[in-house]
């Protein structure tokens, strides 16, 4: 008789539960809940990317150029912008917001008592480099230039160069130099 019952209260709770499902309620369960957290964290440092990178690159390559137009062997005054790689009128330059970014002119391949050259073989003519069009603010070698502080909006940095026979006639051939720069943030 037992078992009967037994056997009963089984079906009874097994009807229950069926009946339940079939009417989109859950038989009751045991009350209790516990809680937790999950910490998530992201530490960015200041960054600048320079002419629309999109990762940050220790060794930036060549940023720009500046080309004067070609010149008989004596002439005046000649000037040149920069023209950035991959195009525009000076460098572009990204920093997270708030930094103080600076740029740096080093020197360059040829230079001789804190003077920029350009070089055809042994000979050389010097040049200078300016921060404005009017080329009367010269970036001197290994001065620091400071651009403010970032926003979300882009530094535009022009860099013009001035070039002169300074009255002597010039060997021909071609005049280079590489200046090295450095944008620290």
């Amino acid at each position: 008789m037992l078992n009967a019952i037994n056997r009963l209260r089984v079906s009874g709770a097994l009807i229950a539960t069926v009946t339940a499902a079939a009417l989109g309620t859950a038989p009751a369960q045991a009350a209790g809940s516990s809680t937790g957290t999950i910490a998530v964290s992201l530490n960015v440092t200041a960054a600048c990317a320079v002419n629309g990178a999109t990762s940050i690159a220790a060794n930036l390559g060549q940023v720009g150029s500046i080309a004067f137009a070609d010149q008989p062997g004596l002439f005046g005054n000649t000037d040149a912008s920069m023209v950035a790689t991959g195009g525009g009128s000076g460098l572009s330059v990204l920093c997270s917001p708030g930094s103080t970014p600076t740029f740096t002119v080093g020197s360059g391949a040829n230079d001789a008592s804190g003077v920029h050259y350009m070089a055809s073989g042994s000979n050389k003519l010097a040049y200078h480099l300016y921060s404005d069009s009017g080329r009367t603010t010269e970036i001197g070698i290994g001065q620091p230039v400071s651009l403010g502080t970032a926003t979300s909006t882009a530094f535009n940095v022009p860099i013009y160069g001035r070039v002169s026979s300074n009255g002597a006639v010039l060997a021909a051939g071609t005049y280079t130099d590489t200046v090295q720069v450095t944008l620290a943030w």
